[in-house]
């Protein structure tokens, strides 16, 4: 367990001393905001394709902690190389090699959680990742005003190097068995020879859980609505005449919100049901981001931040849990990649995409309300398809 901790508190700090500052980080290195978004458009469909890869590989190759091991010197390697006085193309591929291993990160520490521990305990584990975050990114920020941003490489490559280390002390579970015998139509009794799917360890993900598919298209549904909130309630506050401290201030009341919600997250799965929990969540984001509609004050609208971070945190938790409850032990890398691909890469695409447009050409309105509508959308979806209860039995391993 003290392995397991040290994982996702140096998550939290690899993500909070590097991740938020990527735009200022490029911005001083000479980069243009058409080429900031250009970055991080390409980066995020790489990440897109990038992480049910190393679901699959952690489940049916390396193991999910020998992956994350990977993935983290990866991440630092690609990193400490930043410190170099590169071309802007060659800094433009570092960071797309950074996102590509950093993918990985959060999934794999995921699938180690809910297989070495309680799961109904996720949630008091997860918040380790959301308090060092928000300790870290703040710290860091104080010191990124005097030390300059190479100081940010730095502290990347030493979080994310303990990542690595710490991962080599983590429990793991076998590795998944893809092969499936298949059922001869012409005689029940008789099978055919084993057969693999193309989509690799995530159609055998899809396919042991059917509701699966399902509960990625709600969590892609209500991640667009949070995503579209992290990059465009920031434009609006400064729209606002904010200073760059309410925009930090936004982002921080969230993510400190996440963590009380996490630690009575379990307890609220077992009163109200998984479903219930979804749903409950995806209306109150709801709620908060219709209010950005008319809200023209900053001060309230950054107190509306500690209801979405409660909805966030609440809403992770409860897709974690329902994919450990959907799939076997050997098949939760993959499960938690796919979540991660769903809702962070195609819902931030989407987000970022269809939200610019309509923030340039018809205003913050439109974008916060097609995020209700989503979140509405993602509502209705999730009660049909979550679990009712917050049984935590796993599936049956697939042979």
């Amino acid at each position: 367990m003290i392995a397991l901790r040290l994982v996702v508190l140096g998550l939290g700090v690899a993500l909070g001393v590097f991740y938020p500052f990527i735009p200022v980080i490029l911005a001083s290195r000479g980069f243009s905001p058409a080429q900031i978004g250009l970055v991080a458009s390409i980066g995020a469909i790489g990440f897109t394709l990038a992480v049910p890869a190393w679901g699959h590989i952690a489940d049916v190759r390396f193991g999910r902690a020998r992956t994350l091991q990977v993935c983290a010197i990866g991440g630092a390697a690609a990193v400490g190389a930043m410190l170099g006085r590169w071309p802007p193309i060659i800094l433009a591929l570092l960071f797309m090699a950074y996102w590509v291993f950093e993918s990985s990160w959060q999934p794999l520490a995921d699938a180690l959680t809910v297989n070495l521990v309680d799961r109904r305990r996720y949630g008091r584990v997860r918040l380790l990742t959301s308090l060092s975050f928000a300790v870290s990114s703040i710290g860091a920020g104080f010191l990124y005003d005097t030390a300059g941003f190479d100081a940010a490489y730095v502290l990347a490559v030493i979080a994310a190097a303990t990542i690595a280390v710490a991962a080599s002390r983590v429990p793991d579970v076998g590795r998944a068995h893809l092969a499936d015998a298949v059922p001869d139509p012409n005689d029940g009794s008789k099978t055919r020879s084993p057969s693999r799917p193309w989509l690799g360890s995530a159609g055998v993900a899809l396919r042991v859980a059917p509701r699966l598919g399902g509960v990625l298209i709600a969590v892609t549904l209500i991640n667009i609505t949070i995503i579209s909130g992290f990059t465009y309630l920031p434009l609006r506050l400064g729209d606002l005449g904010s200073p760059p401290s309410d925009v930090a201030l936004s982002a921080g009341i969230s993510a400190l919100a996440e963590i009380p919600a996490m630690l009575v997250a379990a307890r609220v799965a077992q009163r109200i049901g998984l479903r219930g929990m979804f749903v409950g969540s995806a209306l109150i984001y709801g709620v908060a981001t219709s209010s950005w509609i008319v809200l023209d004050t900053a001060q309230v609208i950054i107190a509306t931040r500690l209801i979405t971070g409660v909805a966030f945190a609440w809403i992770l938790v409860c897709v974690v849990l329902t994919i450990a409850r959907l799939l076997p032990s050997e098949l939760q890398a993959t499960g938690q990649s796919l979540y991660q691909t769903f809702g962070f890469g195609v819902a931030a695409i989407v987000a970022n995409i269809v939200g610019g447009l309509l923030y340039q050409y018809i205003g913050h309105g439109a974008v916060f309300g097609l995020g209700t509508v989503l979140a509405i959308s993602a509502a209705t979806l999730g009660w049909i398809v979550f679990p009712r209860d917050a049984r935590l039995t796993p599936a049956v391993t697939p042979a």
